[in-house]
C-alpha cells in the first residue's frame, strides 16, 4: 500500500536549463548560441525627465516617456508615447500607441491607438484607428489605406525630414489653392474700384 520509493521527479518543459546548475558534470562548457538579431525584441526609451530638441530615427521600438520636440521616425517598429509625454512634432510608425500629448501629425503604416488620457491636436493618417474612451482629438483623420503618404514615408529611403516637409508643403498647396492672401485681396478691389 505505503511504498517508500520516490517517483521520478518530471521537469516542466519550461524551466530553464542552466549549465552551472545542472546535476550532470561536463568537462567542457557548452557554447551558448546567440539569437538572431531579427528575433530579439529592444526597446530605446526616452525618459520622463529627459527632453530631446531634434529629430529622432529609430531602427527599433522606441518608448517616449520625455518631451520631444522634433519629428520622430520609426518605420518598422512601435513607438509608444507614455501618459506624461510630450511630442511637439510629428511621428512616422508602423504602430503608434499614445497616452501622451501630441502636438503634431502621426502617420502609422498598420495601426494608432489614442489611449484614455491622452491629448491629441493634428491629423492622424493610419488604416486602423482606435480612439477610446477619455481620450481628447482635435485634428483630421485620414484612414484610406492608399493613401500617397505611406508610399512617400514608408518605401523611401529619404531622411526624416522629407516626408514631415512633403507631408506640410502639400497640405499648403491645398490650402494656397482654397486661401485668398490679403494682398491679392486689395490688389482685386483696388482693380475694381478703378474700373467703374
Amino acid at each position: 500500500m505505503f511504498s517508500k520509493a520516490k517517483p521520478a521527479a518530471t521537469k516542466s518543459p519550461y524551466a530553464q536549463q542552466d549549465p552551472a546548475f545542472s546535476d550532470t558534470k561536463t568537462s567542457s562548457p557548452e557554447p551558448t548560441k546567440s539569437l538572431p538579431s531579427a528575433s530579439r525584441q529592444s526597446t530605446s526609451v526616452i525618459g520622463s525627465s529627459t527632453q530631446v530638441h531634434g529629430d529622432i530615427n529609430s531602427d527599433e521600438d522606441l518608448t517616449i516617456e520625455g518631451q520631444v520636440t522634433g519629428i520622430v521616425t520609426c518605420k518598422q517598429h512601435t513607438v509608444t508615447l507614455g501618459s506624461d509625454s510630450k511630442l511637439y512634432g510629428d511621428a512616422y510608425a508602423h504602430t503608434l500607441r499614445v497616452s501622451g500629448n501630441v502636438e503634431g501629425n502621426l502617420v502609422a503604416l498598420h495601426k494608432a491607438t489614442v489611449h484614455a488620457g491622452a491629448n491629441v491636436t493634428g491629423t492622424i493618417t493610419t488604416p486602423c484607428l482606435v480612439l477610446e474612451d477619455g481620450s481628447l482629438f482635435q485634428g483630421n483623420i485620414d484612414m484610406n489605406p492608399d493613401n500617397e503618404i505611406f508610399a512617400t514615408v514608408f518605401t523611401s529611403q529619404q531622411p526624416s525630414s522629407t516626408p514631415t516637409k512633403s507631408l506640410r508643403d502639400h497640405k499648403r498647396s491645398d490650402a494656397d489653392e482654397n486661401t485668398t492672401h490679403a494682398d491679392d485681396a486689395e490688389s482685386s478691389n483696388a482693380d475694381a474700384k478703378g474700373s467703374h
